[in-house]
């Protein structure tokens, strides 16, 4: 079947990014001469390295090998290398050149946020495709263990059980290499910070069939804020072992310990909103020296089994063990300012989590055909069991004037255990989910999927309260998309999400879960070289059954609260010529409170901005200097709402960042600049006492030694 795709690409052909990578192409067609093609190229995986910042494939929304340019949803996928290019430091890094992503709004507070399309998805993370603990806060994940970071935008509870609407962040580790690797590496920076790493690979016996990879770091740094610092060590050992041809198993393992001083918020007044007294500094510390730190641990030992019965059916199990431990204390608002605005009223919160989670995903897939139709079809069983126990102290602290601090006056109360919160958390989950990928007429591309879930979630208090909830949804999914040997493939698509809550209304009924419905329209481009992609999308988001207070019934929670997104995203990435490497993004983002029963109906979310653009370049100089290089990038975050009923906004700001890189036959080096104007901004507010100093200018120098 031949469908004419000239109505669907006439408006984006006269893109400038598409035009000169067309006009490179074609330059280079009619004057290179004929090469003789004498290896055949290494085929990318969605788990192995990928070749500059373009990937083909992303597992994480089919569970499969599809191709991105063929499937019905935004994807995007950043690369090792473009990790290392930027001198990434934390998952929220990665993650702030990706179009419909904010990521680090609420500061250096050591742990992973992010919001994508405007919902928080913090709390929803995946590596290597499994669930991560429900309650990530103070852990961040290493970026140096990273092999790509996949993000995948809007509901997808079809194939990975409860979440929110926004979409899922996965982070794929990396895992043992087919050729030998050996490369030490030493980072020195801003505030004091020191990095060392280490990443070996090799085979473990002649026939390479056994290889085993070693991945570790060791960091610290001080802070611009007065007695704030930080370290964290990392290690992850994996083994790969090639039983056969058709059968395979490897082995992920990592172990990761953290201490912190987290950065918290400062008030409105003094940061975003005039204060009679002044500015207050950046540089300000709110919380008690020696008592606001955190140690945190978290360990993860897992395996994944691959077996090919035949060229039809195959069968996959992922299988982890994680275990998470935090001890530790913040200071946080408790009132905020007092009348004189100067006092900064305080709570010191103690904080003490031990974790424990297994993750099981079976999957049988099979490759078949019935008559013009190709299926991919995939049924999958999983299930999830989670178990924390938690305490949680309060102590009040005495208020701190932040023009004047004195630390060594600070009275700390005596430690009031929080009975409503302290306790026991365990959560179950288990589902069954089909999912079938079409091909026919040669580019038409039908994505189906269906999910049954089943849950059982149990809060223990030490106060004698006992909640209980056993939810279960079905969802569904559905795309369809037009691939066309020209390189453009419109699509459209509808997904959706669920989210069990804990407790009861007034009158004792559960709560229902909190659902996700998102429907998408977009386009897609691939240049004919695989090595440049672009991606266009519209799409409209709400989140529905979210929990509103119940005005008949002081204390309790009803639900008819519901956020609507609207926006649209446009997003490339890839090389435009050898040389030059891109991303460039734009997001627009429509966020509004459609339905409350409180005075923030009609209101835009906190920590959504309505613009978002970003841009990097990496160019190559080998032609008037072998191995120079150098990157350039720009930042924009547009205005955000301070606060729930909108009575102040957050400023947008923009940053600057550049990198210079020269490599040698064995070295690497690089030196790299963050926010280089060193703008103070502030990155996003919670509210008007807890607003969130944004990072300062950093420079980093990195050398890297490869043994060859």
């Amino acid at each position: 079947m031949k469908v004419n795709s000239a109505s669907f690409i006439a408006v984006l052909m006269s893109s400038p990014l598409l035009n000169l990578h067309a006009q490179y192409l074609e330059t280079n067609v009619d004057t290179l001469p004929e090469v003789a093609v004498t290896s055949v190229k290494a085929k990318e995986t969605t788990t192995g390295p990928i070749k500059k910042y373009k990937a083909s494939q992303a597992r994480t929304a089919t569970k499969s090998d599809t191709s991105i340019h063929e499937t019905a949803q935004s994807i995007s996928v950043v690369s090792s290398e473009q990790i290392r290019d930027q001198s990434v430091q934390t998952l929220a890094d990665t993650l702030k050149f990706i179009a419909g992503v904010d990521a680090g709004q609420r500061g250096r507070r050591g742990l992973d946020d992010f919001s994508i399309r405007g919902f928080v998805q913090s709390d929803y993370a995946l590596r290597d495709g499994m669930r991560m603990f429900y309650d990530t806060a103070w852990v961040q994940a290493e970026p140096f263990g990273f092999e790509r970071v996949e993000v995948m935008k809007g509901p997808a509870s079809v194939l990975y059980g409860q979440t929110g609407p926004g979409g899922f962040v996965n982070v794929v580790s990396k895992r043992p290499t087919d050729r030998p690797l050996a490369v030490l590496g030493i980072t020195l920076g801003s505030y004091n910070q020191k990095q060392w790493t280490a990443d070996f690979s090799d085979a473990l016996n002649q026939e390479g069939s056994v290889r085993y990879r070693l991945v570790a770091l060791t960091s610290e740094s001080d802070d611009q804020v007065d007695f704030v610092d930080r370290s964290r060590t990392y290690i992850a050992p994996s083994l790969t072992w090639d039983i056969s041809d058709r059968t395979s198993v490897t082995f992920l393992t990592s172990y990761q310990k953290s201490h912190y001083v987290p950065v918290r918020g400062l008030p409105a007044e003094g940061t975003v909103l005039a204060n009679p007294n002044g500015d207050i500094s950046f540089k300000r510390f709110v919380g008690v020296p020696g008592l606001d730190k955190y140690e945190t641990e978290m360990s993860l030992l897992g395996y994944e089994f691959s077996h090919a019965f035949n060229d039809t059916v195959s069968f996959r199990q992922h299988v982890r063990y994680n275990t998470y431990n935090v001890d530790g204390a913040f200071t946080d608002a408790n009132g905020g300012l007092t009348t004189n605005k100067r006092n900064y009223q305080r709570r010191l919160n103690v904080r003490e989590l031990s974790a424990q989670m297994w993750t099981v995903d079976n999957q049988l897939s099979a490759n078949f055909k019935t008559g013009g139709l190709a299926h991919d079809v995939l049924v999958g069983v999983d299930t999830l069991h989670y178990q924390m126990d938690r305490t949680f102290i309060n102590r009040n602290v005495t208020a701190l004037n932040l023009y004047q601090p004195n630390y060594a006056a600070a009275v700390v109360s005596a430690p009031v255990v929080a009975a409503a919160s302290t306790g026991n958390d365990m959560a179950t989950q288990s589902g069954i989910y089909l999912q079938d990928l079409i091909k026919f007429g040669g580019g038409w591309n039908v994505q189906l999927g269906l999910r049954h879930d089943e849950t059982d979630l149990v809060q223990t208090r030490v106060n004698n309260t006992r909640t209980k909830s056993d939810p279960s949804k079905t969802t569904g999914k559905a795309g369809l998309l037009y691939a066309f040997e020209s390189g453009w493939s419109p699509y459209i698509s509808y997904s959706e999400s669920f989210l069990p809550l804990t407790g009861n209304t007034a009158d004792g009924s559960p709560y229902k879960p909190e659902t996700g419905q998102q429907q998408e329209l977009g386009i897609k481009y691939e240049s004919p070289d695989h090595l440049f992609s672009s991606t266009f999308a519209i799409y409209d988001l709400k989140r529905q059954n979210t929990l509103t207070a119940d005005t008949l019934n002081s204390g309790f929670s009803i639900q008819t609260g519901e956020q609507r997104h609207k926006g649209f995203e446009f997003e490339t990435t890839g090389q435009l010529t050898d040389r030059l490497n891109v991303v460039t993004t734009y997001s627009y983002i429509d966020a509004e409170i459609t339905k409350s029963t409180t005075n923030t109906l009609g209101k835009r979310p906190i920590l959504v901005a309505k613009n978002m653009a970003n841009v990097w370049l990496r160019y190559d100089l080998t032609g008037w200097v072998q191995g120079l290089g150098f990157g350039a990038g720009a930042r924009y975050i547009g205005e955000q709402a301070g606060n729930d009923v909108n009575s102040f906004d957050v400023p947008s700001y923009t940053l600057l960042d550049a990198a210079i890189y020269y490599n040698t036959a064995s070295w690497r080096f690089s030196l790299n600049g963050r926010n280089l104007a060193n703008k103070q901004y502030i990155a996003g507010c919670a509210s008007i006492s807890q607003c969130y100093p944004g990072d300062p200018r950093t420079v980093m120098l990195t050398a890297n030694y490869s043994f060859k």
